[in-house]
């Protein structure tokens, strides 16, 4: 209250995310980052999702508003008989919620987010997370939704070429907070637990357990690595598949891997494991973007990574590491020798990393490009 005026704040806009997983990977990370920030720039954040999980967890302890609904993989046969109902059962979350935009948070969920909010005159934001063919963008009805946000500028062009109008495709990078970084993050901690020695070279890969992120071609290429550098192990970051884990788990078995292959499954926290590592390699055969590797750049990493997605939009060939072709053990292999085996160049490009990370690829950088993409899409449906 000034004098006699009462000064009325303006209510915020609900913005209501989709989001039909619960796991933590890149993305849940992510909405994590947004849901945190939106409230001090004009919005109140809502989470529809799955009922249980890590993610639902992380939201209510940062006192998020959740609401429960079904998300069965729209594209899978034995879904069809519970589509109905999840349509109905989000329509009802929307109708309550009242929201000023519904934000998707990819694209897994569109079509049932599309038939659930018909008629009701709100628009939509689908995200696009991975690398995207042309017939995808159709099966998922990209082209549909009011505003479609690509995590790089490899899948923006995927998505119009597929038949989404360019005018409506934004790109928006992640970021990440390195104020919440730790000041001093050690590996040591890890490194004893598993009863790793000071003279082994660490590599590590932090990334959900599906075949699309390299796994297995990063297995191939250890055998190669360690014959010529047997002082080498490698620390697996993440859980997923649980059925292309063990098959996982069975390849390191045959290639007499087990006491060099550190498989860590979910972290909460993935800094302590990523500062454990003396390299990080990342050998995505599809990847629309890679917040892991901006993660391990942070840390001063060097990277080893594939040319494909939003990768090379990330990495800076031979600045801030090397990149090889998607599925090319013998290439991937001898770009970690490469590095592994000159530690100055190693040292130099993590420096650049950092660097490259706090020029491009900020937290307060990726929210401002989000908040600016709201308003100028609640401008256009006001008008």
């Amino acid at each position: 209250m000034t004098g006699n005026h009462v000064i009325i704040m303006p209510a915020k806009q609900t913005i209501l995310f989709v989001h039909g997983v619960t796991e933590i990977g890149g993305a849940e990370r992510e909405l994590l980052l947004y849901v945190e920030r939106l409230p001090g720039m004009g919005y109140r954040p809502v989470v529809v999702c799955p009922a249980q999980g890590a993610l639902v967890s992380r939201l209510e302890n940062a006192e998020v508003r959740v609401c429960e609904a079904p998300f069965p993989p729209w594209r899978k046969v034995s879904s069809v008989l519970y589509r109905t109902a999840a349509v109905r059962t989000l329509r009802t979350v929307i109708e309550r919620e009242q929201p000023a935009l519904i934000h998707v948070n990819d694209m897994w969920w569109v079509p049932q987010t599309l038939r659930a909010a018909s008629g009701l005159g709100l628009p939509i934001v689908a995200h696009v997370r991975q690398e995207i063919e042309s017939p995808k963008v159709s099966r998922y009805e990209l082209a549909q939704a009011d505003l479609v946000m690509a995590i790089s500028h490899q899948v923006r062009k995927s998505l119009v070429a597929g038949g989404v109008p360019s005018e409506r495709v934004v790109t928006l990078y992640g970021g990440l907070d390195l104020s919440n970084l730790p000041v001093c993050i050690e590996g040591k901690d890890l490194r004893r637990r598993l009863e790793i020695s000071d003279d082994t070279l660490v590599l590590g890969t932090v990334a959900n357990l599906f075949p699309r992120k390299g796994y297995e071609v990063m297995l191939r290429a250890l055998s190669v690595i360690r014959s010529s550098c047997p002082k080498t192990e490698y620390l697996i970051v993440g859980t997923g598949d649980s059925t292309f884990e063990r098959r996982l788990r069975r390849t390191v078995r045959e290639q007499g891997l087990e006491r060099v292959v550190h498989f860590l499954g979910f972290q909460e926290a993935v800094y302590p494991c990523l500062a454990a590592m003396d390299l990080y390699v990342h050998p995505a055969l599809m990847e629309g973007f890679g917040i892991a590797v901006l993660e391990a750049m942070a840390l001063h990493k060097p990277v080893v990574a594939t040319r494909t997605g939003g990768v090379p939009e990330i990495v800076l060939e031979d600045q801030t590491g090397v990149l090889v072709d998607p599925g090319d053990a013998d290439s991937l292999a001898h770009a970690v020798l490469k590095v592994l085996n000159n530690p100055k160049w190693r040292a130099e490009m993590g420096e650049a990393g950092r660097a490259r990370v706090e020029a491009a690829f900020t937290v307060s950088s990726m929210m401002e490009g989000l908040v600016s993409a709201y308003d100028r899409q609640l401008s256009r449906m006001a008008s």
